[in-house]
């Protein structure tokens, strides 16, 4: 082909070399495309991060509820279905749903208000599974049953629902049913 190239008169190899530069504009763009794909794992729906357990706490808890934290690690599979699936819409339903990356480079203040790390975080409550989701109260004690691994979709949000009860219960919410909270925090 690159002998027709060379041999080829002028109107020719401008019509090769138009199509050549399509095919390696057509291959770079989608080297490029499936790089950016790939290298995709924290921000692909994102929850927000936690920074200050202390104060996000005390709000959750002024609204008889728990402070949601999913605890997960960098391109974690199972974190996002949950963070798509269930985390993203409670929190848009008003709930405060925080993420914990597990890394020892990832900080936050706890809940007595000291500066902490993720890892150390996850090894203070015994995480060592991501997904997991802890349901908190006020000073950090664990007022529902944590949910541990990404679980069956069937079942799932039947036991996201079933710990929101419970930790509502525990910080003195009345009535039986899943209450929402009054509004977003």
């Amino acid at each position: 082909m690159l002998h027709s190239y060379f041999n080829a008169p002028r109107s020719t190899a401008a019509g090769l070399r138009g199509r050549l530069r399509a095919l390696l504009f057509g291959t770079v763009a989608t080297i490029g495309l499936s790089l950016s794909m790939a290298g995709v794992s924290r921000g692909d729906t994102p929850l927000a991060p936690a920074r200050d357990l202390q104060a996000s706490v005390a709000r959750t808890a002024a609204q008889h509820q728990p402070l949601v934290v999913m605890f997960s690690l960098p391109g974690c599979t199972y974190c996002e279905r949950l963070r798509k699936s269930t985390y993203q819409w409670l929190a848009k339903d008003g709930y405060v749903v925080l993420q914990v990356e597990m890394e020892p480079d990832y900080r936050l203040l706890d809940f007595r208000g000291k500066a902490t790390t993720g890892k150390a975080l996850a090894q203070h409550y015994k995480v060592s599974l991501a997904p997991t989701v802890l349901f908190f109260g006020p000073e950090g004690q664990e007022v529902a049953d944590r949910l541990v691994g990404a679980g069956e979709s069937d079942f799932y949000q039947a036991f996201v629902d079933r710990a929101l009860k419970q930790g509502a219960q525990r910080l003195g919410a009345s009535g039986t049913g899943t209450t929402k909270p009054q509004a977003p925090l």
